[in-house]
């Protein structure tokens, strides 16, 4: 089995409860064919790029799971078939890909802050400081 990689854009309009019951449904389908869902990352409420079916914007959400290509192809015939889905996209992923892309997601764990992390006060404290040094 493998691990794949969903992105699905649904309809704006949608409440937060049908949007869970749709994720619910969704992790229903896949568990009786035999899937594993291992994540389900809900994005929020973003612009599209471009309109589809005269909506721009749309709910976004990210979807990790562990099956073979036949139960991919089974749920990607059904979500063509869901008014409520905009559009979706599913790739392959590597075994290290998802921790990498956990990472990412939580930027700012650990580690010193970088130069674009710096405060006001602290950006200002090194110029003071360099101003004194000049004047030494």
């Amino acid at each position: 089995m493998r691990i794949y990689e969903t992105m699905l854009v649904l309809d704006p309009e949608m409440s937060k409860e049908q949007i869970d019951g749709f994720v619910g449904k969704l992790k229903q389908f896949l568990g009786d064919r035999g899937a594993k869902v291992l994540k389900v990352a809900e994005w929020g409420l973003n612009a599209l790029a471009s309109g589809i079916k005269k909506k721009k914007k749309g709910y976004y959400l990210l979807l990790y799971l562990n099956g073979d290509a036949a139960v991919v192809a089974e749920m990607e015939r059904s979500l063509r078939l869901m008014e409520e889905v905009l559009r979706y996209l599913t790739v392959k992923r590597e075994e290290g890909d998802i921790e990498a892309s956990q990472q990412r997601e939580a930027p700012g764990q650990g580690g010193e802050p970088g130069p674009e992390k710096k405060t006001k006060e602290e950006t200002a404290g090194q110029k003071e400081s360099a101003v004194t040094e000049e004047k030494q």
